[in-house]
């Protein structure tokens, strides 16, 4: 059976938190997301250096704070946020060794947020996000911060978001990616 009958089927959804064995899918979610609904916005170095920026970040797995959602069966979202002091990896190494965050004075980091575009725009990036709020807010967070990208900033802003600034980012001194801080209460 393909990804597409799959979800065609009867939906079944369930959240659960990701594994380290789900890494080829989530990599694989991750691209197809990207190429569909990131690339056609970017020019091909931006394009480039987006991957770069974006690499799997084993420390959300490894920390409990990374999520996925499936559709009978098959991931089709994932996301979480995180309690260190990293909304990316602009070394393109992972973020395990950022220092934690102070709950009582800073904001958790949302990350690594991708929808297959199969399913985009159905609500289960939605339900990612929600579930990672909640479990911020559980861990003692009061805000959550986030990078949105440009195809994400307006779905952000319609959840409540606020964009604090406009900024470019990217590894190596390459900030040619366009991104928006946001944060918001939680």
């Amino acid at each position: 059976m393909t990804y597409q009958e799959a979800i065609l089927d009867t939906p079944v959804v369930e959240l659960r938190r990701a594994i380290m064995a789900d890494r080829p899918v989530l990599e694989e979610i991750k691209e197809r997301a990207i190429s569909k609904l990131l690339d056609p916005l970017m020019t091909p170095e931006q394009r480039a250096e987006m991957r770069q920026i974006t690499p799997f970040d084993p420390a959300l797995i490894e920390d409990g704070t990374y999520y996925v959602a499936t559709v009978n069966g098959w991931i089709s979202a994932s996301g979480g946020w995180s309690r260190r002091a990293a909304l990316f990896s602009p070394d393109g190494q992972g973020t395990g060794e950022a220092r934690l965050l102070d709950p009582a004075t800073e904001a958790a980091s949302i990350r690594a947020m991708y929808t297959h575009p199969d399913v985009a725009r159905k609500g289960l990036g939605s339900l990612v996000l929600s579930t990672a709020l909640a479990a911020a807010r559980i861990a003692g967070f009061r805000r959550a911060q986030l990078l949105a990208t440009v195809a994400g900033e307006r779905l952000y802003h319609a959840g409540g978001w606020k964009t604090e600034e406009r900024i470019m980012v990217g590894s190596g001194g390459k900030a040619i990616v366009p991104g928006y801080r946001m944060s918001r209460d939680i």
